[in-house]
């Protein structure tokens, strides 16, 4: 079961962009015990998911306007 922890949000002219963790225990042999972590950016009913967290805050000025 994921794990989603809101990290930020970016407030711009074109609304707010919020930013989450998402973390995934692995279920695989080879890497059982290790956790995945993905970003995901929702803006408005879009929902965008990143590897990495300098990703997702690009994406999220991006898409508020925010400078």
């Amino acid at each position: 079961m994921a794990d989603r922890s809101l990290i930020t949000t970016i407030e711009g002219p074109n609304g707010n962009a919020e930013v989450y963790e998402v973390s995934e225990g692995s279920s695989t042999t080879a890497t059982s015990g290790v956790d995945s972590t993905v970003y995901e950016v929702v803006f408005g009913s879009s929902k965008e998911s990143v590897p990495t967290l300098g990703e997702a805050s690009i994406i999220a000025h991006e898409l508020s306007g925010a400078k």
